[in-house]
């Protein structure tokens, strides 16, 4: 199996433990492990299940169990308190807990910059930015409120602007042009805010008015409805990855863009079988 240092879910490296416990050693159980760790066989099966939380007091007896050193012991720790977590603060700093112990620093995004995630229009505007001609006058917020669709009011892209020059995201150039200093921006993924939901539901919600907004050739909105085992939900987010990304590179790699696009890329379940217990 994997690291214990690959893991963001303590529930996913708690059964894949076990399952790699039980291989080694045969007839070994979900009652037999939690006898060894003073535990109910039936809570730590739902544990895994994603129904409770672990109880704290069962981390370092588990850590024991599975003979886990110091520095795995460490980052144990920290990832139940993560997955365990009841408010982003909270969440981020075991999540840069983890990555210390790892030897990976990385940049907390305070307030200010969670503000970029706020409004939908944010993003739209420090794309444009990159493509377009704009300057620091009346005719070009006016022209950047215009060009984002649906439509901003002119305040609007004035204070988005104002908020992107403020994170250094752009910056005037010689010859007094907005320029775009980083090309793409991203929250690492594994950390919550209420700022990027916000901002995933607005973008949800575009997607959806596209449909009438705008036509055909300017759009592609396709739906597909298909079974899968649970069990492999983490290849397709794989593969959806590897999409994305190479999206991406096109994007970078090309000349001449006149257009903002935003993907979205939804999986989501609409029906499951034995589903009680399995929603927020």
């Amino acid at each position: 199996m994997n690291a214990i240092f690959d893991y963001t879910d303590y529930r996913a490296w708690l059964r894949d433990a076990f399952d790699h416990y039980k291989k080694e050693r045969y007839a070994v159980s979900w009652r037999y492990m939690a006898t060894k760790i003073g535990g109910d066989p039936g809570n730590l099966l739902r544990v895994t299940q994603g129904k409770i939380q672990l109880s704290i007091k069962y981390v370092q007896p588990l850590a024991k169990f599975f003979g886990l050193d110091e520095k795995e012991t460490a980052y144990w720790t920290e990832l139940v308190l993560f997955g365990r977590a009841k408010s982003d603060k909270e969440a981020l700093d075991h999540y840069e807990k983890m990555l210390s112990i790892k030897g990976v620093s990385i940049k907390r995004l305070d307030a200010k910059e969670l503000e970029f995630y706020r409004h939908w229009y944010s993003n739209a505007i420090r794309s444009l930015l990159g493509i377009g001609k704009f300057q620091d006058d009346e005719e070009s917020y006016e022209r950047l409120a215009d060009s984002c669709t649906p439509a901003i009011s002119v305040r609007e892209a004035k204070e988005s602007v104002k908020l992107l020059k403020s994170l250094k995201m752009i910056r005037l150039d010689d010859d007094g042009f907005w320029t775009v200093t980083e090309t793409f921006v991203g929250t690492g993924g594994n950390w919550r805010s209420e700022a990027v939901r916000r901002f995933q539901e607005d973008t949800i919600a575009l997607a959806g008015q596209s449909l009438s907004r705008h036509k055909p050739p300017l759009r592609d909105i396709s739906t597909a409805t298909m079974t899968f085992n649970r069990n492999s939900i983490d290849l397709v987010r794989e593969r959806i990855r590897e999409f994305r990304r190479e999206l991406l590179r096109i994007s970078s790699e090309g000349t001449g863009d006149d257009a903002v696009y935003q993907l979205n890329v939804q999986l989501f379940p609409i029906a499951l079988l034995n589903s009680k217990g399995m929603e927020k």
